[in-house]
């Protein structure tokens, strides 16, 4: 069934990619998280620096929440998004 779907998606959207900058899966998740109510342009100029300074699943989740506001304030509601991020990252470095 799935294979299904994804051959018909596929089909519909042949050129289909995403527009996030990422490098691994913890940074997709992360600039996914900061793409709610914001432009993935917005997000790809947030996460050059954002990236550099965290690696990491732990880096983020031992982040200091003041010190990443700042940094992805431009993203609007930069506070739920920050407290998202650390939460997010905590649970993967506990559970894995």
């Amino acid at each position: 069934m799935i294979r299904k779907i994804l051959s018909g998606l596929h089909k519909l959207y042949p050129d289909a990619h995403c527009e996030l900058d990422f490098g691994s899966p913890l940074e997709l998740i992360v600039a996914t998280i900061l793409s709610a109510q914001c432009t993935d342009k917005r997000v790809n100029v947030i996460t050059k620096t954002l990236f550099q300074r965290y690696k990491t699943a732990k880096d983020y989740a031992q982040a200091d929440a003041e010190e990443l506001e700042s940094i992805i304030r431009s993203a609007g509601f930069f506070r739920a998004k920050a407290k998202s991020i650390i939460e997010m990252a905590k649970a993967l470095v506990q559970r894995h």
